[in-house]
């Protein structure tokens, strides 16, 4: 295993500042799921108060009507009072809606600025990057595995989501009219232009309803369900029926209700008339369409909703919470989708698209694979390599970026497509390996392994290999660069 200094380069700080901003346990509680919390909390609390002081307005109007005139002055000093407390209420109240609303808009945009390139090849290798960091940074074995997912999960769903709505806009599968009407906007808008119609109307609310597909599950009755009245019970516990659904409908409810009370409106900063209603125009459709994809994502049968709905059972199986999680069968999501497309649950396009788009094998995968000679025989032995290319050619043989040559890891390592007959996920290719003796095995072994002798038991011939540790050395962080390939 390669030595040197432990911890994140910058591009992977960044990566787990944005993981950390949409949800994190701290003093300073500053996450997005961290402010949901506490609003749907003032929500209820501040409910008494709103009440309240609507009541005491609504006392001092009739009032009005039923003193003598040397009372009236009195009763309207203290209506005016009354209102104006109210108005300063419903004034703070918005005011803490707008901070929300603002984190999350430039959350959102750091998002887009990270994965996104100057043009489509530059965009599907910083895609590629982001979600193989985000695989990466995520340890794959131990009590951590369900926490570090169920954070990571929300950032990881909305890149693929972005990329998703990219295919089937090429493909011509997604005929939706404010999506359209947003793209040919784009095609009359100048590139310099701070307003950018595809960006801002499309994009930036499609990651907005990403990260808020699943805010309800902050929400105080939600928490009950998932740890208990006492709070001591396993979150990431396998729930019975009624509980499941019950928190379905909590979840969706409160996301709602988050979109429409918990976020202010936007707001503009200037002078001109007609561009703040622009503004309040786009900033009410944005918000149609966010609440449309929320709502369509629940049954999307052949609709929007879909690009939503199937990154989202992607990153189930890929960054599962599950207690029965196993990392060498994450390949299976592919599987699980197409399941889902032979019962009719899930849209066949959709599904075809982001699996043309991932692959079999999810970014950031340890792939094992039998490596070639110069006259293109297999060598007796096998490799490590790790994937970080998306589109695949064909969806079963990825893209990696080689570990190891030689058995010995090598950071200047290059590129190659692994075909299924020598990638070890496979049986064929584990077949070809089974006349090597145990003692070359072991050997191997050895040499790519750190604490070999708690690891010996491995098996001698590995679906995959587990990553993590060889990336949280920060000079093995670089794994996207050009590389010349190769095909193995």
């Amino acid at each position: 295993m390669s030595t040197g200094t432990i911890g994140k380069s910058t591009y992977s700080k960044q990566v787990a500042s944005l993981i950390n901003r949409i949800s994190d346990n701290t003093a300073v509680a500053d996450s997005l799921y961290e402010q949901a919390s506490a609003c749907f909390l003032q929500m209820a609390a501040q409910q008494g108060e709103k009440t309240e002081l609507a009541q005491q307005v609504y006392l001092f109007e009739n009032r009005q009507q039923q003193v003598d005139k040397r009372d009236l002055a009195l009763v309207e000093r203290n209506l005016q009072q009354a209102k104006g407390e109210q108005q300063s209420f419903v004034q703070a109240r918005a005011e803490e809606a707008f901070v929300r609303f603002s984190a999350l808009k430039k959350l959102c945009q750091d998002t887009l600025a990270l994965c996104q390139g100057e043009s489509e090849d530059e965009t599907r290798v910083n895609s590629a990057k982001m979600l193989g960091t985000i695989q990466l940074l995520s340890p794959t074995e131990g009590k951590l595995v369900a926490a570090s997912n169920q954070k990571s999960k929300h950032l990881y769903k909305a890149l693929l989501s972005l990329r998703l709505l990219d295919k089937l806009l090429a493909d011509g599968e997604l005929n939706n009219p404010y999506v359209r009407q947003s793209l040919a906007a784009q095609a009359k808008a100048d590139s310099k232009d701070e307003y950018q119609p595809f960006r801002d109307d499309v994009q930036i609310p499609l990651i907005m309803a990403a990260l808020l597909q699943d805010i309800g599950t902050c929400h105080p009755d939600a928490q009950r369900i998932l740890k208990g009245a006492q709070g001591d019970k396993d979150e990431f516990r396998v729930l019975d029926n009624d509980e499941r659904i019950a928190l379905l409908q909590i979840s969706y409810r409160e996301s709602l209700k988050y979109l429409n009370e918990g976020l202010g409106a936007d707001r503009y900063n200037g002078n001109s008339k007609e561009e703040r209603d622009n503004l309040v125009k786009r900033d009410t459709q944005r918000r149609a369409f966010i609440l449309m994809l929320l709502k369509n994502a629940i049954k999307p049968e052949h609709g929007i909703g879909n690009i939503l709905k199937i990154p989202q059972i992607y990153t189930s199986v890929v960054l599962s919470t599950k207690s029965s999680f196993a990392y060498d069968t994450l390949p299976k999501v592919a599987l699980v989708l197409e399941k889902g497309v032979e019962k009719g649950i899930y849209s066949k396009v959709a599904v075809d698209a982001l699996i043309s788009i991932t692959g079999v094998f999810p970014q950031g995968f340890g792939v094992t694979y039998i490596p070639k000679d110069s006259d293109r025989q297999d060598l007796d032995r096998y490799e490590y390599a790790i994937v970080t290319g998306l589109y695949p050619a064909d969806i079963r043989q990825p893209v990696c970026r080689m570990v190891t040559r030689n058995l010995t890891y090598n950071v200047s390592a290059m590129g190659c497509t692994v075909s299924v007959e020598n990638n070890l996920y496979y049986p064929p290719a584990r077949k070809k390996l089974e006349r090597i003796s145990e003692d070359r095995l072991l050997e191997i072994l050895s040499k790519l392994v750190s604490n070999f002798e708690e690891r010996k038991n491995m098996s001698l011939l590995p679906k995959c290999w587990h990553p993590d540790e060889y990336f949280s050395f920060v000079k093995n962080q670089n794994l996207w660069n050009k590389v010349v390939m190769h095909a193995n």
